[in-house]
């Protein structure tokens, strides 16, 4: 079984930690996904989407319960990381899990849940 090419990212106020379980990617994001965060998320999801292909991963679940704000640059990353999952054709589930009494995180995901409903979840736990 191939290793995963991703490591976590951790700074003052925003971290990344992936998990690979057979063919299914956990990323739980933590902090603040504010300019800061911005840049080191969209190198991650890129770097994510390579790793999709060359895993032949069926899932990528973003576990998002333990982010407490999330920017619009953010929300790009993600948008750009859907969007390139569709366009190579990888037929990836994309989830988003989110905490129920954080209700801005449904309401900012659901935009990117109408945007590909085939490929994009979103669960609250």
């Amino acid at each position: 079984m191939s290793s995963l090419r991703v490591e976590p990212v951790v700074t003052e106020s925003f971290g990344i930690e992936p998990a690979l379980s057979g063919d299914r990617l956990s990323i739980k994001l933590t902090g603040t996904g504010d300019m800061a965060a911005a840049a080191p998320l969209g190198s991650y999801c890129n770097e994510v989407q390579l790793e999709v292909k060359r895993l032949s991963l069926t899932t990528v679940e973003f576990d998002i319960r333990a982010l407490y704000f999330l920017n619009s640059s953010c929300l790009k990353a993600f948008i750009a990381f859907i969007c390139g999952v569709a366009a190579h054709g990888l037929g990836c589930e994309i989830r988003f899990v989110t905490d129920a009494r954080l209700g801005w995180q449904r309401r900012s995901l659901a935009a990117l849940q109408r945007m590909s409903p085939s490929l994009v979840s979103i669960d609250e736990a």
